[in-house]
């Protein structure tokens, strides 16, 4: 890339980072969460920050970013209408897009493969010849399944379901509803969670091997994602990366010929975006 320029961005809901690459030199900042559905404003305001941030870094102005490759990965970008909303807005023109094809594309490089993105929330997706498809996801309320929000909430149904006499207690369930005050305070928790309170119960689940019901939502969670990755039309000895805080935790739980294809990602979603933008020209 020596001589080279282009902007790459990645923004979600915990956090954001941007890249520019300035005459083969890359420039790196971060900043706070850029989702522009659950907080446009905030989102726009984060990404023009952080392209003031490295202009400074590379010492150049930001007009004399007017007509870089920039693409722009925003969690929330959910569709056209507000994709434009937000190219309009940014001080520097690009490409605007969800970032789930920035985050396969820097997971898999150029080739064919397979994405399982799971943290607080989850995707599947298919990179190839054909071109880029993905599945899943669609929040917490209506999908995100195998996800760190989704273990951590069936964790919490599967305490009520103990409380209500229906299924035996697990040391795992007698720790959480000891630790929450039992169903008054589970629904009470539950009531005013976000995604992100669910998730943060998800280690629980991930770590604790021995306990039946934590082996019970870890293996639909990854059943789902063999299932989904069946969907977009994986055949044995495609590769699927695992990434997102919660994928790994998945790679010895899918079945084995799933197993045998897992490989490491290549880059980051950051990564994929400035790829993205690159290719643009």
């Amino acid at each position: 890339m020596t001589g080279r320029s282009a902007i790459g961005c990645d923004g979600g809901g915990s956090g954001s980072r941007l890249a520019l690459l300035w005459e083969g030199r890359r420039h790196e900042v971060t900043g706070g969460p850029a989702n522009v559905t659950s907080d446009y404003d905030g989102a726009v305001a984060e990404v023009a920050g952080l392209l003031h941030r490295a202009t400074e870094a590379a010492g150049v102005t930001l007009t004399a970013l007017g007509g870089l490759p920039a693409h722009f990965a925003l969690a929330g970008a959910v569709d056209g209408t507000i994709a434009g909303r937000v190219a309009a807005a940014l001080p520097v023109a690009g490409v605007v897009e969800e970032d789930r094809r920035a985050a396969t594309r820097g997971a898999l490089g150029t080739g064919l493969g397979y994405v399982a993105g799971i943290g607080t929330g989850s995707y599947l997706a298919r990179q190839g010849p054909e071109g880029f498809s993905t599945i899943g996801g669609h929040g917490l309320v209506l999908g995100d399944e195998a996800s760190g929000a989704w273990a951590g909430r069936a964790l919490l149904r599967a305490v009520l379901a103990v409380e209500d006499g229906l299924e035996p207690p697990t040391p795992l369930t007698r720790e959480i509803s000891a630790e929450m005050g039992g169903t008054a305070g589970i629904v009470g928790f539950a009531a005013q969670a976000g995604p992100g309170a669910f998730a943060a119960l998800a280690p629980r689940v991930f770590e604790a091997e021995a306990d039946s019901v934590a082996r019970n939502i870890a293996a639909r969670g990854a059943e789902y994602i063999a299932r989904g990755l069946r969907a977009l039309g994986w055949q044995a000895g495609d590769a699927i990366c695992l990434i997102g805080g919660v994928g790994p935790r998945y790679a010895g739980l899918l079945p084995p010929e799933m197993q045998a294809a897992l490989v490491e990602a290549r880059g980051s979603a950051l990564d994929g975006a400035l790829a993205l933008a690159l290719e643009q020209g």
